[in-house]
């Protein structure tokens, strides 16, 4: 059984932090072509994994604003966030780079498009960015709330009502889990080669 996650604030704006610079250095170790390349039929690419994970953080962040506004500070806060119990702590693992099982994404945080080489890498990453710059600075205005104890409604299942401190701890590992897929695409056979590549051997 997954085990509690616990982290403070500042561990977990680090863990954005370092997404955003991991999704940011595909964005400039790869062309183009090889950021909307896919392996196969049904498959994503590494653009598509970038845009899909920015696609969920912003359905995910406006109900979890809406959460925070309807509760006042109180004080000083819990500063370490954690999974709320055993439900939380197994539908984190399922969406984090451990977790074995194949989750189908909802419709809505799909890419939209079905020719990949028609969403742009760096705006789907700007948008990645923009998400993750909200949730840092959800992080530091909340010091006096509790966001272990908040719930939110969950975009995806409405009857489904997670902890505010969930809902961010999931957040970071969903983007873990895809940025792990899209490390992988790169190394697949058939991945093209780039331009300077080819021209090195030839």
């Amino acid at each position: 059984m997954p085990r509690k996650v616990v982290k403070t604030r500042a561990d977990l704006a680090s863990d954005y932090s370092a997404l955003d610079e991991a999704f940011g250095s595909l964005i400039q170790r790869f062309t183009r072509e090889q950021l909307s390349w896919r392996p196969a039929a049904g498959t994503w690419s590494m653009a598509e994994c970038i845009e899909h994970v920015a696609r969920t953080n912003s359905l995910y962040i406006p109900p979890i604003k809406d959460a925070v506004a309807r509760h006042a500070s109180s004080g000083p806060a819990d500063q370490t966030l954690r999974t709320a119990g055993r439900f939380s702590a197994l539908f984190l693992y399922s969406v984090s780079p451990q977790g074995k099982a194949k989750l189908k994404s909802p419709p809505s945080t799909r890419p939209v498009s079905l020719d990949p080489s028609t969403i742009d890498p760096e705006q789907s990453l700007h948008n990645l960015v923009a998400t993750h710059r909200e949730i840092c600075e959800l992080l530091k205005s909340t010091a006096s709330t509790d966001l272990n104890h908040i719930r939110f409604r969950n975009p995806f299942i409405p009857l489904l009502r997670f902890t505010i401190a969930t809902g961010l701890l999931i957040m970071a590992a969903h983007g873990r889990r895809h940025l792990l897929q899209a490390e992988t695409v790169s190394q697949l056979s058939g991945f093209p080669k780039s331009a300077g590549a080819s021209q090195q051997s030839a």
